[in-house]
C-alpha cells in the first residue's frame, strides 16, 4: 500500500469512527435504558429482607442533550418493578456551557422511583458544576434531590430496616472524604455495602 493511500484512508477511518462516537453520544446512549436482574448475596442479611429488591439508578443527565420528559417515561416503567429500596448513583445532570438546568430536574424528580422502605443516592462528578467545582451547584442539587423522597449520602451511613447504606461523595467533586464515614463504621452491622464511587466523566 503507498504512503500516501494508507494516509488517507487512516484519516477516513478515524474521521468515520468519530462520527460514530459522536453519533452514539449524542443519538443512541441517552435514550439506552436496560433492566437488568441479579441475585445479589449479602452476608448476614436480616430474615425478613430475604427475597427483597434493590433497584439501582444511575447517570440519567438532565440537560440539553435530549428530551427530558424520555427519563420521566424510563421511571415509569421502572416503578412496575416495585422496588424495596432504591439508590440513584449520581449524575443528576449535565452541565451545557455552565448551565444548569433546575427547571427540567425539578420535573423529572416529581416522578422519580422510590422504594417502598428506603430510597438513598449519592451525586455524581456532574453534579458539581463547571469542572466539578461548584459547590453552589451540589448543594442546589442536593436539595432539590432531598425535597423528592431522596435521602443522599455524603460521605454518611443510613440504617434501613437493617440494612446499612454507605455512600460517598463523588471522587472527583469537593468533598471526597470517606474516612468520615468509615472511621464510624459499624462492622457488627448487616452491611450492603452502597460505597460507590463514580469515575466516569462525560
Amino acid at each position: 500500500m503507498k504512503r500516501r493511500k494508507f494516509i488517507k484512508d487512516s484519516f477516513w477511518g478515524l474521521t468515520g469512527l468519530g462520527m460514530f462516537g459522536g453519533l452514539y453520544s449524542w443519538q443512541i446512549e441517552p435514550f439506552w435504558v436496560e433492566f437488568v436482574k441479579i441475585k445479589m448475596p449479602v452476608k448476614n442479611l436480616p430474615k425478613h429482607l430475604i427475597g427483597k429488591t434493590l433497584m439501582q439508578i444511575s447517570d440519567i443527565h438532565v440537560g440539553k442533550r435530549f428530551d427530558y420528559t424520555y427519563i420521566i417515561k424510563s421511571f415509569e416503567k421502572a416503578k412496575k418493578y416495585d422496588p424495596d429500596f432504591v439508590a440513584y448513583t449520581g449524575d443528576f445532570v449535565t452541565i451545557h456551557k455552565d448551565e444548569v438546568q433546575y427547571d427540567c430536574l425539578k420535573e423529572v424528580l416529581k416522578h422519580c422511583v422510590k422504594g417502598k422502605m428506603g430510597t438513598v443516592g449519592i451525586l455524581g462528578n456532574h453534579d458539581y458544576g463547571k469542572n466539578w467545582g461548584q459547590q453552589e451547584v451540589a448543594d442546589n442539587i442536593t436539595k432539590m434531590v432531598s425535597e423528592n423522597g431522596i435521602q443522599l449520602l455524603r460521605n454518611e451511613q443510613l440504617d434501613i430496616e437493617g440494612l446499612n447504606f454507605i455512600g460517598f461523595d463523588d471522587y472527583w467533586g469537593l468533598n471526597f472524604n470517606p474516612e468520615k464515614v468509615m472511621d464510624n463504621y459499624e462492622k457488627q452491622k448487616q452491611i450492603l455495602s452502597y460505597a460507590i464511587t463514580l469515575t466516569y466523566v462525560m
